[in-house]
């Protein structure tokens, strides 16, 4: 990432109120740069990776001051294990798929399920403020090799 973008990620931070570090820096960019779903301790070995002086307690902590801040989503498939992606703005909005097999995490969007629970949602005068949608199955590849 050039030096524009890092000062971007600054001032998204500072925005959120939150200390422009260069852990947080690095943190942001990972999950900017990638469509996979890390752990906690994924994102750390990653990081460990690119600069030396990375600490595993400050990545879980950047972590939930990220999720607080809505900068990052953490998500939950059911093995025990939370990932973390980058929060997408409403016009990015995503469900998954999860296959149970290999743990591969396809990102889908469609329109008509998104308007489906909208209208579910009127129908019972719900307001709703978050949703999330995660299919468990197999994946092709997984059915392939069976």
């Amino acid at each position: 990432m050039s030096v524009s973008e890092n000062q971007e990620l600054k001032q998204v931070l500072r925005e959120h109120e939150l200390k422009a570090t260069n852990q947080r820096i690095a943190l942001l960019k990972l999950l900017d740069a990638t469509r996979e779903h890390f752990d906690a301790e994924e994102i750390y070995l990653e990081l460990l990776k690119k600069q030396k002086n990375v600490s595993r307690a400050t990545v879980y902590r950047s972590l939930e001051a990220l999720v607080e801040q809505d900068l990052v989503t953490r998500l939950d498939f059911g093995d025990g294990r939370m990932r973390f992606e980058r929060s997408k703005g409403d016009d990015e909005h995503h469900d998954h798929l999860i296959c149970e097999e290999c743990g591969k995490v396809i990102e889908f969007f469609n329109l008509e399920m998104e308007a489906q629970q909208l209208a579910t949602c009127e129908e019972h005068d719900f307001t709703p403020s978050v949703h999330t949608m995660h299919i468990f199955g197999t994946c092709s590849d997984c059915k392939k090799n069976k």
